[in-house]
């Protein structure tokens, strides 16, 4: 049981067409080797688009409706980069309610990248000691976090990477985190 730490546990990886596929592939491998139950869910319909470097990338199948999606169906929370993906997220009133649902209820969370600013668009960045991409380290200030240039962080049970750099790291912090986490009934979403 040692080699499958997580089996048994049910993380739910939320993607967005035109998501980081790096970002989205390592951590469902590294998840699925340590015994998880890994289920993408997604706003597309049947299949979601991922994004390779620089160009549309393969099609990825789509295990439940982010409209049907409860935290408390979850053990844990993925959201893969990519800023095409994750503006479609942000935009969403379901992908809203699921990170808002992850974090209220203190479940483990593992944001990637762009996905970082996720935090800002849930009004959950202010005290926050977080690493991102580049690109949202300037929201993230601004709304009230910490931002360090480090390939992961982890506070509490939030661990962000700064993209695919910090995977390797973030998945080890997020695994361990949810491998401890006690699944208690919660009011989550």
């Amino acid at each position: 049981m040692q080699d499958k730490p997580l089996t048994g546990k049910n993380i739910a990886i939320m993607v967005a067409n035109g998501f980081d596929e790096i970002e989205f592939v390592e951590p469902q491998k590294k998840l699925l080797g340590a015994g998880a139950t890994v289920k993408a869910v997604s706003r597309a319909n049947g299949l979601v688009n991922g994004w390779y470097d620089g160009s549309w990338g393969h099609f990825f199948p789509v295990d439940a409706d982010l409209a049907d999606t409860l935290a408390v169906d979850y053990d844990g929370l993925v959201v893969p980069g990519g800023v095409r993906g994750v503006e479609k997220l942000a935009e969403d009133p379901h992908g809203q309610r699921i990170v808002k649902a992850f974090l209220r209820a203190g479940m483990p969370v593992a944001l990637i990248g762009d996905a970082v600013s996720l935090l800002v668009t849930v009004e959950d960045a202010k005290g926050r000691t977080v690493t991102s991409s580049a690109d949202a380290r300037e929201a993230l200030e601004a709304a009230g976090a910490s931002w360090e240039e480090t390939a992961s962080v982890t506070e509490g049970n939030l661990v962000t990477a700064n993209g695919s750099e910090g995977i390797a790291d973030l998945v080890q912090s997020f695994s361990e985190l949810v491998a401890a986490y006690d699944s208690e009934v919660t009011e989550a979403a």
